[in-house]
């Protein structure tokens, strides 16, 4: 997926104020210490953060929109809308490394912010769910499978990122410069690839469920005819019209 600059510039301050609460600890940290970190005064910090919790996952409301915009926009298939939305919000930890585990690192350490992030996690499936239900036939007869498929998908992605969280840091890009830096982006595409995978073959899982004659009427025709050797187009054409009568 695209950087966007303007998502860099966003992420700046959250990401400074969560550096300085990974090298000095989250409680041995002051709101001003965190202000000055992000560039800010203090008013200014609570204004737009609220909290020393609230900064820790604020990238996290921006993404969030975006995904709630980007399924609201997307003109695919459900299932493969949500798929799309996940890989987003995938991306978004690849592209802000350092910020990713060093709030991994604080949450391993601090237990409100474990149960912060359960919260966070639940507003993801929450908003899969939603699309999903919206465009469901059938209305809620499928609403059981519509739930498990919004929490497959959100389970699949927490798995790939606590892996990659848990991974030793790459060092090629600190000591081998551009080349470590391609071997670093290589390897995170392949990650990001193996997860789109895992997703796509869990929607062929849910899609004949969730979506029943839709999914079937969006599935190719396959014909198969016997014809004799040296067969003319008519008699083709025919054969084909008789398979489908």
């Amino acid at each position: 997926m695209t950087t966007h600059p303007t998502n860099r510039r966003a992420d700046g301050p959250v990401a400074a104020a969560i550096g300085l609460l990974a090298r000095q600890g989250f409680d041995a940290t002051s709101v001003e210490e965190l202000a000055e970190a992000a560039g800010m005064s203090r008013s200014t910090f609570f204004r737009k953060f609220g909290s020393k919790e609230d900064v820790v996952f604020a990238d996290h409301e921006r993404i969030l929109s975006q995904v709630n915009d980007r399924l609201a926009e997307s003109t695919q298939e459900p299932l493969a809308a949500i798929e799309h939305a996940a890989l987003l919000v995938f991306d978004h930890h690849l592209r802000n490394r350092e910020t990713s585990r060093a709030r991994y690192e604080l949450m391993q350490a601090v237990p409100a912010l474990r149960d912060r992030e359960l919260v966070t996690s639940h507003r993801y499936e929450r908003a899969f769910l939603q699309h999903l239900t919206a465009q469901l036939p059938d209305g809620g007869r499928r609403e059981h499978s519509a739930v498990a498929f919004a929490a497959a998908v959100v389970a699949v992605h927490n798995a790939f990122l606590r892996q990659w969280l848990r991974g030793a840091p790459e060092t090629g890009a600190a000591e081998g410069g551009a080349a470590g830096a391609g071997e670093t982006d290589a390897a995170d595409r392949a990650r990001a690839a193996a997860l789109a995978n895992e997703l796509h073959a869990l929607s062929g899982v849910f899609r004949p469920v969730l979506l029943g004659t839709l999914a079937a009427q969006q599935s190719p025709t396959v014909v198969v005819t016997v014809l004799t050797a040296g067969a003319d187009k008519e008699a083709i054409a025919q054969a084909v019209r008789d398979a489908l009568s």
